[in-house]
């Protein structure tokens, strides 16, 4: 009963008020501490609430806002980019050689070569005119065999053209061989000798008596000749110095006979050596008894030879031989 009264109560204040509205208006009144209004260019119709960061109102909101013109940029002006030659662009679809890269200089020995094979000697010996004469002559030699040799089949040549190469060669070796460093070979002690190449040599484990006289054979390389007349027709001389060294055990010299005098003894064999010949020669030997000294044991000789025309020198490896006692 209690609750039916309080719903009467209800409705009868409702309606003496009479009918309300379908939208209800709430109405703040903003502090003047509460809006700021932020004067910025173009935005003096917004206020902003300083306890909420961000939040913008527009005071009219019926008004229109005319938002200032952009500046209008500066035009820029068009660059141009530089010129380029034709020669250096490949086109699409039509492509241009590339420039030709210009070539070294031929080399003259290269041209002098071509000439020859070209068969204009002329020319050769025009191009290598800037070489040293002597380097001239030698190159205008091996030239020829060189195309020559190239161009046959030597397997299968005919001898006679072997033999003229054979010669050219002989000739152009003969020219370089007095340049060439002497060689002092095959020092051996032997029993009996005939000729170039052509000895028996003496037996290594035999030693040698006290006193006795040991032959000793030696060649020469690269010896050469020069075209000097012999005081029997000859047309070539070969010259050279002869030094043989004897040394015991401890490296010390020992005397041998003076070959230019007999009754003397000096510390080293010393020969001058002058050889005339018909024919040039490049090689030969020679042939020296020495003494074998008088006291037993282990010895050693060395050969050396001298060009005194060329100061050039050639010293053999030392070689042992055995002396025996009583």
């Amino acid at each position: 009963m209690r609750g039916s009264c309080r719903t009467f109560a209800f409705l009868a204040a409702a309606f003496a008020l009479g009918p309300l509205p379908a939208c209800l208006t709430i109405t703040k009144t903003v502090k003047p501490s509460e809006a700021t209004v932020t004067a910025a260019p173009g935005a003096s119709d917004f206020a902003s609430f300083p306890k909420r960061p961000g939040l913008l109102v527009r005071k009219n909101p019926e008004a229109k806002i005319e938002l200032p013109a952009a500046p209008m940029p500066t035009p820029i002006e068009p660059v141009t980019p530089p010129a380029i030659a034709d020669v250096h662009v490949v086109k699409a679809g039509n492509p241009s050689p590339l420039p030709a890269i210009p070539s070294a200089t031929e080399p003259d020995l290269l041209a002098a070569l071509k000439a020859f094979l070209n068969n204009k000697p002329n020319d050769a010996i025009d191009l290598l005119k800037s070489l040293d004469r002597f380097n001239q002559d030698f190159t205008l030699a091996l030239m020829p065999l060189l195309v020559r040799g190239a161009q046959m089949n030597l397997a299968s040549a005919n001898p006679e053209e072997i033999a003229l190469m054979v010669q050219q060669l002989d000739g152009l070796a003969r020219r370089l061989e007095p340049r060439a460093a002497l060689k002092v070979e095959k020092v051996t002690f032997c029993r009996k000798f005939e000729g170039f190449g052509r000895f028996d040599p003496w037996h290594e484990a035999k030693p040698y008596g006290q006193g006795d006289l040991a032959l000793l054979y030696f060649e020469v390389r690269n010896v050469g000749s020069e075209p000097v007349p012999g005081p029997r027709g000859e047309q070539f001389q070969s010259r050279l110095a002869v030094n043989i060294e004897v040394r015991d055990a401890q490296g010390n010299l020992v005397e041998q006979t003076d070959p230019n005098d007999f009754r003397r003894r000096v510390p080293i064999f010393r020969d001058s050596v002058s050889q005339h010949t018909r024919s040039q020669i490049r090689d030969f030997c020679r042939i020296y008894r020495i003494s074998v000294p008088t006291q037993p044991g282990v010895y050693t000789v060395t050969v050396e030879v001298r060009d005194p025309g060329r100061h050039r020198v050639a010293r053999s490896q030392p070689v042992r031989f055995d002396v025996a006692g009583q």
